[in-house]
């Protein structure tokens, strides 16, 4: 696969955009779509729910949407990306985000609460117009395509590239103020993570009370660790230079495995359940992969059983 090369913000073909029919040539639609679209508003949208303990809502743009806010997210994800963002960003990974705090070092996490639902649809205007340099014009356009009830929608590939960009400014100050105080940042979608020598005392009411009066989100889920404490950041536990698979997904890995004779059994082999068991723990074994290699090799093992088994993937594209 060719990989684009990225470049600065300034050279993105959005920056100091101010005319709509430039918009729409770099949309590959017609001006009429776009205030078709526009004029539109929600019905651009289906609108569902996701989860069956705890369901939250989900709003998936339709097709012709769909290709816009694909096309958006695409030219969003060229432009070069700040060394602290972890999440969106080819070659980094939720492991690679805790990696970067391994160490004896204190840690504090910092969530931003329903960070897609309280990015609103003035939050994506101001942002792209202080991101971009657009115009006035053109970044209300974008924000009526980028957003749905006036909030970036859940259930869209633009979304979590959109929710940066607009608040670059904010996470590059928390980034500079981080290094003020010598403590390394990184950010994992709406993650906020913070390791140093030591957390100075003031340290997480500035940055909460930062992202309240810049922007008006809330936080939670405020997390922090001494520096001889195992630490969980975004599903690793770090263990000084050490990074581990979680002790409950360890658990989970250690009962499918016992269950694969079983599901091996050729009277099993095209049983939709065991499809999907093998589905399930190939993923399980190459997600811890990542964290220890021990189980990524295991991983190619259990593979190996299945086709030995005749069991085949859940679809062509799973190995």
């Amino acid at each position: 696969m060719r990989t684009r090369k990225k470049y600065p913000i300034d050279q993105s073909p959005l920056y100091k955009l101010s005319n709509h029919k430039r918009l729409a040539k770099i949309l590959a639609v017609q001006p009429s779509t776009l205030k078709k679209l526009v004029a539109r508003g929600d019905a651009n949208y289906k609108f569902g729910s996701v989860g069956d303990e705890d369901p939250r809502d989900i709003e998936i743009p339709k097709a012709q949407l769909l290709r816009i806010h694909k096309r958006l997210n695409s030219l969003l994800n060229r432009i070069e990306k700040p060394d602290y963002l972890m999440s969106g960003v080819r070659g980094r990974s939720h492991v690679d985000n805790a990696k970067r705090h391994l160490g004896h070092h204190a840690v504090v996490k910092v969530d931003i609460k329903k960070f897609y639902p309280s990015t609103t649809k003035s939050i994506v205007s101001r942002g792209l117009r202080k991101t971009f340099r657009c115009s006035e014009d053109i970044a209300e356009t974008l924000a009526e395509l980028s957003t749905v009830r006036s909030y970036i929608p859940t259930g869209s590939p633009l979304s979590q590239s959109m929710a940066f960009m607009v608040n670059l400014p904010a996470f590059n100050h928390i980034n500079a103020y981080s290094r003020s105080r010598n403590l390394r940042f990184t950010l994992y979608v709406d993650d906020l993570t913070f390791s140093g020598e030591k957390i100075p005392k003031d340290f997480v009411s500035y940055v909460q009370n930062y992202l309240k009066n810049s922007r008006g989100y809330g936080s939670h889920k405020i997390r922090r660790y001494s520096a001889s404490t195992e630490k969980v950041i975004t599903g690793v536990v770090l263990d000084g230079n050490n990074a581990k698979v979680k002790r409950t997904q360890r658990r989970v890995i250690a009962s499918l495995y016992r269950s694969i004779p079983y599901y091996c059994e050729p009277v099993r082999r095209e049983d939709a359940a065991t499809i999907k068991f093998f589905q399930r723990i190939i993923g399980h074994l190459f997600s811890a992969g990542e964290i220890s290699p021990g189980y990524r090799n295991l991983g190619a093992k259990t593979v190996a059983k299945r086709k030995a088994a005749g069991v085949r993937a859940q679809n062509q594209n799973t190995i």
